[in-house]
């Protein structure tokens, strides 16, 4: 029966889907409908998929049942107006859309989402050999983790190249992009690594951190990233394919500061949106589930920053430039820039063409992170 919501009984009057009588959002693809079925509908074409009824093609389509029966709920996709080719014409709007008159927008895929996340664990492989045997691995203080913070940083850089999409930007775009949630992403990244271990965080650097250990400027972000992240995420037992939507769904901000074309950016957040929900689409609610771990994972980027400037100005460690331009926003100094060409600490890997000039782009170049515009490394298969 009809629901009141927001405690009103206005929407005794909405329109109904057509296919699972849930509320409407509007005519899709020929139909009135809901999102759900508006979702199950396009993945359903766009894959192709057969469905095969286990009963007798009559089951009950509704909003509780309509995730039971994926045949039936197709037919009367079918039967309520929906159409084929509607789908089809939708994507190659897409492909061909223009963003503010300047920027083609690619559609992101998630093979190519995912080999970028291999070619970065390639080079970091190389970088530091993975071995489990946490008993042999050293903990981090300040500088350690300041460390991996750097590596990670110009990882991030390697893993945006191999994006299309993003080398199609602008380069104060992509300039743009790689300042705006790089917090997010090292918290991200580390909170992933340490989903197996339930009492320390695993840095890049192969350094751990005791989520209740001795250095509390060190242990509080630490505690923090294994309750509000760790967690959640190992209870969800979050895929690669999931990881890397929600990566690339941080990374594609149009509402951050100094984009030129934020409309394609905003678009690629869609593309990244629309992956996340096909990966998702066998786990009704997964979606959200998801989706809800980044307030969190922004919080905790935020007081880690915010712990960064701290032991900047008592000067518990040194940092760089790097950590100045992509993390705290502000460019290096003269003084700060002279110590550029014995950065990186951490080798390279020997397929690399990354030399410090291309990490930090050419000195004529306004910010060191120009170096995306630079062929970028090769990747082995």
């Amino acid at each position: 029966g009809n629901t009141e919501r927001n405690g009103t009984s206005a929407d005794s009057s909405a329109i109904l889907c057509s296919i699972c009588a849930d509320r409407a959002t509007g005519k899709h693809y020929g139909a009135s409908s809901c999102d759900g079925c508006k979702g199950f509908f396009r993945r359903s074409i766009r894959k192709n998929q057969s469905y095969t009824c286990r009963f007798s093609r009559q089951c009950i389509v509704d909003k509780d049942k309509r995730n039971q029966c994926r045949s039936c709920r197709l037919r009367k996709c079918f039967r309520a107006g929906m159409r084929k080719e509607a789908v089809q014409n939708e994507r190659d709007r897409i492909s061909s859309h223009r963003a503010e008159g300047q920027v083609a927008v690619g559609t992101l895929s998630i093979n190519v989402l995912l080999q970028a996340e291999a070619c970065v664990h390639q080079f970091l492989t190389l970088l530091s050999p993975e071995s489990y045997d946490i008993s042999t691995k050293k903990i981090a203080c300040v500088g350690d983790v300041f460390d991996s913070m750097k590596q990670q940083l110009l990882l991030l850089v390697e893993w945006a190249k191999r994006i299309p999409e993003f080398c199609c930007l602008p380069i104060d775009d992509r300039v743009a992009l790689l300042r705006a949630h790089s917090a997010e992403h090292l918290i991200l990244g580390v909170a992933r690594r340490s989903l197996p271990y339930n009492d320390l965080i695993l840095l890049g650097n192969d350094f751990v951190i005791p989520v209740q250990g001795a250095e509390m400027e060190v242990s509080r972000v630490a505690f923090r990233i294994h309750k509000e992240l760790v967690k959640p995420l190992r209870e969800l037992d979050i895929t690669d394919k999931e990881f890397t939507c929600l990566r690339t769904i941080v990374f594609f901000a149009p509402d951050c500061l100094g984009l030129g074309c934020p409309q394609t950016v905003r678009h690629l957040r869609f593309q990244a949106h629309v992956l996340l929900e096909e990966v998702t689409s066998g786990q009704r609610g997964r979606f959200g589930e998801l989706l809800l771990t980044l307030p969190a994972l922004q919080s905790v980027a935020w007081q880690m920053v915010e712990d960064l400037h701290l032991a900047r100005l008592l000067g518990e460690a040194s940092v760089d430039s790097l950590l100045l331009e992509m993390l705290l926003g502000e460019r290096a100094t003269a003084q700060q820039g002279s110590s550029l060409g014995s950065f990186p600490s951490m080798p390279m890997p020997s397929d690399s063409n990354l030399t410090p000039d291309h990490l930090y782009g050419h000195r004529s170049l306004p910010s060191h992170l120009t170096s995306v515009i630079l062929p970028r490394p090769s990747c082995k298969e």
